[in-house]
């Protein structure tokens, strides 16, 4: 197989990472043996992360920037894969591509007489970093092999320098929760390399500053690749698409979404197949299916037959790591379906992968990251096309089927992440050097301000501090701060300057350089929509109740029409983000329900209530039934069994409607005024939040708990066209919405809502969600009523489904009242 030729931006980037290292070689050239000049070097110029989307070729940078550095210095390399099934890979693609190169086995090879510059072992960190390690043979002498201790003191008496490069460094290498790894405390300790390359698609500011704090880096060089390079290049797709499911919360227990999202997915994985056909590309696409279990596995096999997959198409992979045979599946074009159940998509390559099915439910960020990564590739035969933009839509795209909605969460704040990476390339400062002045080491480099300064060395026996600082008489806990000399207070530049100075030679290499300290990671911002309204008003209500039987009777039926016109399927709603641009298209889908089960459901729900004999009652609902079937002009009144199928669909996924509808009434006399400040012109957040299609904002604003934010996607997936906006009202804000109770205290409904044909002004709902709604403490929110935005809408989720809530005089307690619905809420 040919070389490849890196592409522009990899060039780029090589050429980028190879002045920053010979920069560091320069300075530390000059150090010599000092060891506050050689921290100085490491710390300046010896650290550099790549960050670049999944395909984007960063192993290929990596490789040819070490192939080439090798080739003016003399240095070895350690390179640490993220888990043992992909250091075959690694070492097969740096072996193909890169001839400059010597890969050699660790466990079996640590001749350290034998090396030479290029050398470079490819490893894990579970092999050379652990607590015990009598269990790990590189950590025992062997009769021709060293310890790998003993390697490392050898190389470096063989006047050799050590390259560490960390792939996938987010996992498993940075400190997390405090606590130093194991991985972090070997690569401290025993490498402390003079040149360090951490490679990640998924860069986490949190982890590298910690990283920065605990080696006291003075600077860590970054090259970042944006989405942007790559997707021109035809190296990897324009987009991913994720479908997510939304069901009726009434309907939920009939409708199976893992079968719903298999079911989507094969078809399109047929589409792409024939589309590849049209093109006479000879390629097998693959399905990717994640699963987390192995029931899960067994259940997805199964349903996979029933779309039409054949025993032999269908390969699975349990383990919990990647590994050779999870790789060997992925390539082998016989096999059409790949089903895995690792606890993260980590550290495989499918490049034949267009189409992911995920079973999990997981809202975390990495882990959208990483699900993104699996199917971003565009593979070799396709590239060319995929450059010349001469690719169908169905090739130029991902797609993501989640069984669980709620991960959409994860993917949406994922492709922020990689949207986040604009392209930057590390440039080495002119005018870093390592003066002596006065007989004191010093370094100069751009200050914070981008004006050229001198910062003091102060060595320090105090433990943690940089590798490679240690002091004459060896003491290995010694740490080298930097002290800004402008600022020390201790001597000042003139006093300095005074006793003359030597400088150590600077880098051929030229730039304007980036400023001394890294940036503070900057955070998000989300303006207010021009088209929402600014300003609310706030109100004062009295508690006024009424009820009658008719009136709970006819909320029943009224309840019930939604779920009437799905006929005996259920009318599915997809959510379609696209993670990158963030567009939300919604459409529908039509899924089966389960007889039996919507039948033994009914039964519980009619036997229930011992007052009423279970047999009459369901003739009397039948008949109510059939009556409202023929007023809507359904042609299942004619059908008895339809008509029965239909019943026990609605008091399947309504039991409430059939215990606990009752009279519902509030009245309220309320004095308004307006908010005393408008909304803030712009919501901001440290991290990344979720789209939302309706939000003031647009996304799903911090702070909110399960529940509310499980409304407000129900707000969001209005397929009615009804809600224009909702805004989370934050209690005691200049801007909130109050309400006075009859008790005299304050009240804060959680939304307010913008329904198109709502008669209030601004068209505007108040709504209180609660998990469950039946404290004697809040019962007084049961007769809020706002005299110009109406009667507040307390919301409980029971049963997974929104019920509103009203307030039972006779009980003296909180009951509900019927289902929520969007249209009903406008209409009220």
């Amino acid at each position: 197989m040919s070389r490849k030729t890196p592409k522009q931006f990899q060039q780029s980037a090589i050429d980028s990472g190879l002045a920053i290292f010979t920069e560091a070689r320069l300075l530390l050239d000059a150090a010599g043996e000092d060891a506050a000049g050689r921290s100085v070097a490491i710390s300046h110029h010896g650290m550099l992360l790549i960050e670049a989307p999944t395909g984007a070729g960063k192993t290929l940078v990596a490789g040819h920037l070490v192939e080439k550095f090798s080739g003016i210095e003399r240095v070895v390399w350690f390179w640490f894969a993220p888990f043992k099934g992909v250091v075959g890979q690694t070492a097969a693609a740096l072996r193909a591509e890169l001839p400059g190169l010597r890969l050699r086995e660790l466990s079996e090879d640590r001749n350290a007489g034998d090396s030479r510059e290029g050398d470079v072992w490819v490893t894990t960190w579970q092999t050379v970093a652990t607590k015990i390690k009598n269990r790990r043979n590189v950590h025992i002498p062997g009769e021709q092999n060293l310890t790998v201790e003993e390697l490392i003191d050898g190389l470096r008496a063989q006047g050799l320098r050590v390259g560490v490069v960390i792939d996938e460094a987010h996992h498993g290498f940075f400190t997390r929760g405090g606590e130093e790894t194991q991985a972090m405390k070997f690569y401290r300790q025993t490498l402390q390399p003079e040149y360090t390359l951490l490679i990640t698609a998924t860069p986490d500011d949190a982890d590298i500053a910690r990283f920065q704090k605990d080696l006291h880096l003075a600077k860590l060089n970054r090259i970042t690749i944006s989405r942007r390079e790559p997707v021109e290049d035809g190296l990897i797709k324009e987009g991913i698409k994720c479908v997510a499911y939304i069901v009726p919360e009434a309907q939920q227990a009939l409708v199976n979404t893992e079968n719903l999202a298999l079911r989507d997915g094969a078809a399109l994985h047929r589409k792409v197949r024939e589309e590849i056909k049209n093109l006479g590309v000879s390629l097998t696409p693959l399905m990717l299916v994640q699963v987390d279990s192995t029931a899960g596995v067994e259940r997805a096999r199964e349903r996979l037959k029933q779309e039409g997959f054949t025993e032999d198409q269908i390969a699975t992979h349990t383990a919990d790591e990647p590994d050779a045979n999870l790789l060997a599946l992925a390539n082998d074009e016989s096999r059409e379906v790949l089903i895995f159940k690792m606890a993260v998509a980590l550290g495989f390559d499918a490049p034949r992968a267009g189409i992911l099915v995920s079973m999990r439910a997981a809202r975390q960020e990495d882990f959208g990251v990483q699900l993104v990564g699996r199917i971003l590739r565009v593979h070799r035969r396709l590239q060319g096309r995929a450059r010349a933009k001469a690719l169908p839509d169905l090739l130029r795209y991902g797609f993501v089927f989640l069984a669980d909605a709620e991960s959409q969460d994860g993917l949406d704040k994922a492709g922020q992440r990689i949207n986040r990476m604009q392209t930057e390339y590390g440039k080495v400062s002119p005018t870093t050097a390592m003066p002596v002045i006065a007989g004191q080491p010093l370094v100069q480099a751009l200050g914070p301000d981008g004006q050229t300064r001198l910062f003091k060395l102060d060595v320090e026996f105090a433990g943690g501090g940089v590798f490679g600082t240690t002091a004459a008489e060896g003491d290995e806990n010694t740490e080298v701060r930097i002290t800004d000399v402008a600022t020390a207070g201790q001597t000042t530049l003139v006093e300095l300057l005074a006793g003359g100075y030597s400088i150590a030679p600077v880098s051929e290499y030229g730039g304007t350089g980036k400023k001394f300290a890294p940036p503070e990671p900057t955070g998000f911002n989300y303006p207010l929509r021009s088209e929402v309204p600014r300003r609310f008003k706030t109100q004062i209500i009295s508690p006024d109740n009424e009820a009658t039987e008719e009136d709970s009777a006819r909320r029943f039926i009224l309840s019930s029409r939604e779920i009437l016109r799905a006929r005996a399927d259920v009318n599915v709603q997809t959510r379609t983000l696209e993670v990158f641009t963030h567009q939300l298209e919604l459409g529908f889908t039509n899924a089966s329900m389960d007889p039996e089960q919507a039948a033994w459901l009914a039964h519980k729900a009619l036997v229930k209530n011992e007052a009423f004999d279970p047999r009459e009652l369901r003739r009397a609902l039948l008949r109510r039934l059939q009556s409202t079937l023929v007023e809507l002009g359904y042609e299942e009144a004619g059908v008895p069994a339809r008509v029965a199928h239909l019943l026990n669909v609605i008091l399947a996924n309504q039991p409430e409607l059939l215990f606990e509808a009752q009279k519902a009434a509030l009245a309220a006399h309320c004095i308004v005024q307006e908010s005393d400040e408008e909304l803030p012109a712009m919501l901001g957040s440290e991290g990344p939040l979720a789209s939302s299609r309706l939000n003031v904002y647009r996304v799903i604003p911090p702070g909110m708990n399960s529940w509310e934010t499980s409304f407000a996607e129900l707000l969001d997936a209005d397929a009615h066209g009804l809600v224009e906006w909702w805004h989370r009202n934050l209690p005691h804000k200049p801007w909130s919405v109050q309400v006075v109770l009859s008790t005299g205290h304050p009240f804060f409904p959680d939304f307010v809502i913008g329904l198109k044909s709502r008669t209030t002004e601004l068209g505007a709902l108040l709504a209180d969600p609660k998990y469950a709604f039946e404290t004697t403490a809040e019962l007084p929110k049961t007769n809020a009523r706002h005299p110009v935005y109406g009667r507040v809408l307390i919301l409980s989720r029971k049963e997974a489904v929104w019920m509103t809530v009203r307030y039972d005089e006779a009980q003296k307690r909180a009951v509900l009242d019927h289902e929520f619905s969007v249209p009903s809420a406008a209409a009220a």
